[in-house]
């Protein structure tokens, strides 16, 4: 497994703003992060793997506090 990166999702999409990333493996996207303005109190920060070869789960995505966190808590599951 390559090191995870953020992009900003604009660049590979077209759409997004300065807190919209992507998360790329290598040059793959495997996911985004992003700030939800509906998000949970206290946890903002959506997390969520969409690479279309891992089956959809509850256990792919999750909010967080921080971007740094969504970033770790991505990483986590990624590697799982």
């Amino acid at each position: 497994m390559s090191e995870l990166r953020l992009s900003q999702t604009a660049r590979y999409f077209g759409f997004g703003d300065a807190d919209d990333h992507v998360v790329l493996d290598g040059g793959r996207v495997i996911g985004r992060i992003f700030l939800h303005p509906q998000g949970p109190a206290g946890t903002p920060w959506f997390w969520t793997i969409t690479a279309p070869d891992i089956s959809p789960s509850v256990d792919k995505r999750g909010y967080c506090p921080t971007r740094e966190e969504a970033m770790t808590a991505f990483k986590a599951r990624w590697s799982a």
